[in-house]
């Protein structure tokens, strides 16, 4: 069992909350008061069946919150879903929301491993480790099509062989075996 905060919660990031908060302790984080307010109700703010019945349904160890500081500390994973908006006249992804979690979950929880679930250019993920100095931070691509999250079994994460040694304490993290207390 794991503490593990997701950072955004529209489509990938609740997806990924809800899967692994049925194994582990998930704080979810948002910038938006209702959808906050509906997961801690346990109601999904995204249309989609799956979703809706495993939190009306399932033992889960999720809560919501707006606040990084709840959210990042003692967390083991940190997982960012953030929006990044591609803008096809500039050939340019807006990475300012990964930015400023990537900024936050470091300065909060230094020790945590980051996965990088949002869209992001080529070689993003090396230039930020060698911007923050830090081999903490993995991407793992979303792979939703359709607006529908295929939950509960997003894509897992890919890593380059250089990162062997993260991909298995990452694999642990999604295994499903009973609800931990919170």
């Amino acid at each position: 069992m794991y503490k593990i905060a997701v950072a955004g919660i529209g489509y990938v990031g609740l997806s990924n909350a809800v899967l692994l908060a049925q194994n582990n302790c998930v704080t979810a984080l948002d910038v938006l008061p209702h959808k906050v307010e509906m997961i801690n109700n346990r109601q999904s703010p995204i249309i989609d069946k799956e979703l809706e019945e495993y939190l009306q349904t399932k033992e889960l160890s999720l809560k919501a919150t707006l606040d990084k500081t709840e959210a990042f500390r003692d967390a083991k994973y940190i997982i960012i879903s953030t929006p990044t908006n591609y803008d096809p006249k500039q050939n340019y992804f807006d990475t300012s929301s990964v930015e400023e979690v990537l900024a936050s979950a470091l300065k909060l929880a230094p020790e945590a491993l980051i996965i990088i679930k949002s869209t992001v250019p080529v070689g993003y993920t090396k230039r930020i480790k060698e911007k923050y100095n830090t081999n903490n931070i993995v991407f793992s691509p979303e792979f939703l099509r359709d607006a529908n999250s295929h939950f509960p079994r997003p894509a897992g994460p890919h890593f380059p062989a250089s990162q062997g040694h993260i991909k298995r304490p990452v694999l642990e993290i999604s295994r499903v075996e009973r609800v931990p207390p919170c």
